[in-house]
């Protein structure tokens, strides 16, 4: 799988409301000592990284999900995405930013996530 596929995998497992499914897909696309950074919270592993994804979901509307707004831009071993989070139903988003992923053993090892500031 290269880059892309695992940011695309990681935006599939964020937004997967089945918790065996997304843990399958978490435990598949990141190392055992992943860590995941944003404004509100800092997360290693795949058990923490899991709850996050959980309350994250409980937490906000049903049909709320992550989407990439631009192609996933990739060099060395790093990706830079943007994306959008909200109801894609709906043109105005609840929330908007971008992330940067590092990635190790052919697998998602850090990803620091940035919130754009009219969030």
């Amino acid at each position: 799988m290269n880059y892309t596929d695992l940011i695309h995998r990681f935006i599939d497992a964020v937004n997967d409301t089945d918790a065996v499914r997304r843990r399958a897909t978490i435990e598949e696309i990141l190392t055992p000592d992943c860590t995941y950074t944003d404004p509100e919270i800092a997360v290693e592993g795949h058990d923490a990284l899991d709850a996050a994804f959980a309350t994250l979901q409980r937490r906000v509307p049903p049909g709320f999900r992550f989407s990439l707004t631009a192609p996933v831009d990739v060099h060395h071993h790093q990706a830079r995405l943007f994306w959008r989070f909200g109801d894609p139903e709906v043109a105005a988003p609840a929330a908007t930013g971008s992330d940067v992923a590092v990635f190790a053993d052919g697998r998602i090892r850090h990803l620091y996530a940035f919130f754009d500031a009219a969030n």
